[in-house]
């Protein structure tokens, strides 16, 4: 967590429809500040213009919206935050602006069917803005016009996306360019250049006011954001659980300040009467602080003005528990030793793209207690004795040579299914220490693997399904074969006008491996990551965990009496090393809900921390102060935590 970036944030949505006749009926300026900061709340975004494309302040360039009943609703929020010590920054929906896309279509973004409406997409995503249209100088005046009235300390512009765009405009630029219109990759390409061109011209108008200002493009590519980063990740609203854990641990290697943004609605946002429990914020709030981020939560004033009393009471329940551990973990590093790489991530969240690898990687690192970042293999890569490629990752000219100099210092590379394969031809292992050959695609559906007896440490001396095919591959001399590949009498799942094959059994081994080892390369013939997320086989995740100890026998962290879905961060600061521990179970509730109800206690946890050369004198809770008993366990320094209650902080100094 930056010690001088902010701490404690609420984003607060005002998306109002012009039939809401008393908007701002309710508004005081002063109570709206005072119900923030018993909140402890320290940085606010707060609407200058919302997605239905209305100002809350009096404008010269956009439109006031028609059921405004307080002269300037955002003056009066910047004023009486400033006074109480809170930071505000000005939201734009940038990406979307109803008003003035019913008064302007020509700005808008037109399909490829030649729609600029889109009714069936529904919400608020059926009309999308276009930067090379006159839009783009309307919302920079707006922008301006903002900074020139207020003081704000930052601009939050949503919705940027990347979706392509079919109007005449961007059609004529494409075509002088040279670009298929009718690749859509492509088209999705130049949408991104032009929607970057806009982002260097609202960063050039902002320094030109306020050289300080935080700038957030959400929906921009995460290495691309200028001051800081926003993860919009509530675990409703189509994000989930899954999906912060690998996030996280991504922007944190990019070596900017970054807040995760959960919200309180028990659905997604503009759910006015939902309000989660207070331990899944904390569960959510605590993962941030766990990861070295700050914390921010979603919510949506109602549009008479008045923040909900109820809201804030919880925000300020989870927010006070927070404020106690901050000065423990200011400025703290993750310390890590396994990196998952995707270069995929370099254009995320632009280009969006299949990430079920890097959530089930995420899921089994986490729920074997190693700790990992995770990469889009643009950093550096040195320090990291575990490489971890999963499913889909070939291998180009830059990766290669890093991966090549990682394996030369003896480094452990974990690969699975396609990765590894040269990103040129595709079907041939990049490196020379792969000693094994691509086959094609696996033909087998299902298929099995059977471990053998060096790796089978926990597995079943059956054969497990594997639900998801891989690639074939042959095992050459200097490869030494883990798991071995069995397939099925037939196919499961066709109909050959007499029979739908369902059951399908395995018959016999296919004389081709499943896992191999090559060296310090472990290979895995099918797409384990992906598949323990869509699967959740616990026997991939022992598998993949006997991998790493075979090679990486001594791990930061050992735990005992610790259950799989508890997570363990290590943080780094000066010279104390802080383990943090969380005890949460999100639970499905009916078809598509999952909820956190309350936190689950655990007793007489066991945590081991390798010495490194470092011997810690003491142990105590945070933020009580309590102190632990600590033992020499050789290689590791252990103690005991006597109760874990969702979450609890061990300084080793």
């Amino acid at each position: 967590m930056d010690k001088n970036f902010v701490k404690r944030a609420v984003h607060l949505d005002f998306h109002t429809m012009p039939g809401i006749y008393d908007v701002g009926r309710d508004f005081d300026a002063e109570e709206f500040a005072s119900t923030l900061k018993k909140a402890r709340v320290d940085y606010i975004t707060v609407f200058a213009r919302c997605n239905l494309g209305f100002a809350y302040y009096p404008t010269r360039v956009g439109i006031v919206h028609p059921g405004m009943k307080v002269k300037d609703m955002l003056g009066g929020m910047v004023d009486s935050c400033h006074k109480e010590g809170i930071k505000v920054a000005a939201y734009f929906n940038a990406g979307l602006d109803h008003e003035h896309a019913f008064r302007h279509r020509e700005w808008c973004k037109v399909n490829k069917d030649g729609l600029v409406y889109d009714i069936n997409a529904g919400g608020s995503f059926f009309r999308r803005m276009c930067f090379n249209t006159g839009y783009k100088d309307h919302l920079l005046s707006m922008i301006e016009e903002v900074l020139n009235k207020y003081p704000v300390d930052g601009i939050f512009l949503d919705c940027l996306g990347n979706v392509p765009c079919y109007g005449g405009e961007c059609l004529d630029a494409m075509k002088k360019l040279g670009i298929d219109t009718t690749d859509e990759k492509e088209v999705t390409r130049f949408n991104w250049s032009v929607t970057e061109k806009f982002m260097e011209e609202t960063n050039r108008l902002v320094r030109s006011k306020n050289k300080k200002a935080y700038i957030l493009y959400n929906g921009g590519i995460h290495r691309k954001q200028p001051t800081h980063i926003e993860l919009e990740i509530l675990p409703q609203g189509g994000w989930g659980y899954d999906l912060l854990p690998f996030v996280i641990r991504y922007v944190r290697t990019l070596k900017k300040p970054y807040l995760t943004m959960t919200g309180r609605f028990h659905k997604s946002w503009g759910d006015f009467g939902g309000l989660r429990s207070e331990a899944s914020l904390l569960f959510d709030c605590y993962n941030s602080v766990a990861n070295g981020g700050s914390c921010s939560i979603g919510d949506h004033m109602h549009p008479r003005g008045r923040l909900d009393s109820e809201v804030y009471n919880l925000i300020g329940k989870v927010y006070s528990k927070i404020e106690k551990l901050e000065k423990y973990v200011e400025d703290a590093k993750p310390v890590t030793e396994i990196l998952v790489i995707d270069p995929s991530l370099a254009m995320r969240p632009a280009l969006r793209s299949d990430t079920s690898g890097l959530s089930g990687a995420a899921r089994m690192l986490l729920e074997l207690k190693y700790q990992f970042d995770v990469s889009d293999g643009l950093m550096d890569i040195s320090r990291y004795k575990v490489i971890i490629l999963p499913d889909n990752v070939f291998l180009d000219k830059s990766l290669k040579k890093k991966l090549e100099q990682h394996l030369a210092k003896g480094g452990v590379l974990i690969t699975s299914a396609f990765s590894g394969l040269d990103a040129g031809k595709k079907d041939v292992f990049a490196l020379k220490e792969y000693k094994i050959s691509f086959a094609g695609k696996e033909e087998n559906d299902p298929s099995f693997f059977v471990a053998n007896r060096e790796i089978a440490d926990g597995l079943p001396g059956r054969p497990v399904t594997i639900y998801q095919p891989g690639v074939a591959i042959k095992a050459r001399k200097g490869a030494k074969v883990l798991c071995r590949l069995y397939k099925p009498y037939f196919n499961a799942g066709y109909w050959d006008m007499r029979h739908w094959h369902r059951y399908a059994p395995p018959e016999k081994d296919t004389g081709r491996p499943a896992l191999v080892q090559c060296g310090n390369i472990f290979h895995f013939s099918f797409p384990v990551f992906s598949g323990y997320f869509r699967d959740a086989v616990v026997d991939y995740k022992t598998l993949l965990g006997n991998c790493i100890g075979r090679a990486f026998p001594s791990p930061l962290v050992r735990c005992e009496n610790l259950p799989s879905f508890a997570q363990v961060t290590l943080m780094q600061r000066g010279k104390s090393r802080i383990v943090q521990v969380l005890s949460y179970v999100p639970e499905m509730r009916g078809a598509a809900t999952q909820i956190i109800e309350e936190p689950i206690c655990l007793k007489d946890v066991r945590v081991g921390l390798r010495k490194d050369g470092r011997k810690p004198a003491k142990a105590y809770l945070a933020p009580s102060g309590k102190s632990l008993e600590i033992e020499d366990g050789g290689q590791y320094t252990w103690t005991e935590i006597p109760e874990v209650k969702g979450y609890q902080m061990v300084v080793f100094e």
